[in-house]
């Protein structure tokens, strides 16, 4: 009876353990993050982080970083009146590669690869490339186009999301702070962002991700591009 309670327990651990380090979950998902490290650095970007626990010794950390409460994202009718009807075409390009003009973080380090990896003894899928800088370093678009998500994903913490037209989006991740708000028209290389640790995130890092008709692709093979 003991060995098979000693079982049980070993059994639920590795179910939990599953859940909680599951991949970046989908960004339309309407199900909050169970995840802990993600709990914990959105309370801490809020403003205050108390275990209660402590009850006589609370801990408050003061924080510079400001959480838009709420993602607001873009239509094809709200771009229309913002910027006129013919919004859809202002990014279109006979080159497809129009867009790929900046690296979004100079001279950072890569610490993840996209594609397969181990993350706290789990094997993994990532979708998209890490790119660790020290937190406040400054984010660029890596081509123009127009903000269609600024705010917080799960998974994602804060976050900025680029259309560029041709089908191309590129997403900014795990930022401290948003600069660019949704509605606006950037160019390639505007700071849009900084470097932080939010949502599910161990490190200070950028995560950069290239969308193509809807499917994340390998973002080194583009950045390779580069000049």
């Amino acid at each position: 009876m003991h060995s098979r309670r000693i079982l049980l327990a070993f059994s639920l651990a590795a179910s939990a353990a599953s859940v909680a380090f599951a991949d970046l979950v989908e960004l339309d998902s309407q199900n909050s993050s169970t995840d802990r490290i993600e709990q914990l650095t959105r309370t801490l970007s809020q403003g205050s982080y108390t275990e209660t626990q402590d009850i006589d010794v609370p801990a408050q950390t003061q924080m510079t970083v400001k959480l838009r409460e709420k993602t607001t994202e873009l239509n094809n009718a709200s771009l229309a009146k913002k910027y006129g009807t013919n919004t859809s075409t202002r990014f279109t390009s006979s080159n497809p590669y129009a867009w790929l003009v900046s690296h979004p973080l100079p001279n950072a380090r890569i610490s993840s690869n996209y594609g397969g990896r181990v993350m706290s003894g789990r094997a993994e899928n990532h979708s998209g490339l890490d790119l660790a800088a020290p937190s406040g370093t400054p984010i660029y678009a890596t081509g123009p186009g127009i903000v269609t998500k600024s705010g917080w994903g799960t998974g994602y913490g804060q976050y900025v999301e680029i259309n560029h037209g041709n089908g191309y989006i590129t997403r900014y991740a795990h930022a401290s702070r948003l600069i660019a708000r949704v509605g606006d028209r950037v160019d390639a290389g505007e700071h849009i962002a900084n470097v932080g640790c939010t949502g599910r995130c161990t490190g200070p890092h950028l995560h950069y991700e290239v969308v193509k008709d809807g499917q994340r692709k390998n973002p080194s093979t583009y950045l390779a591009m580069l000049p």
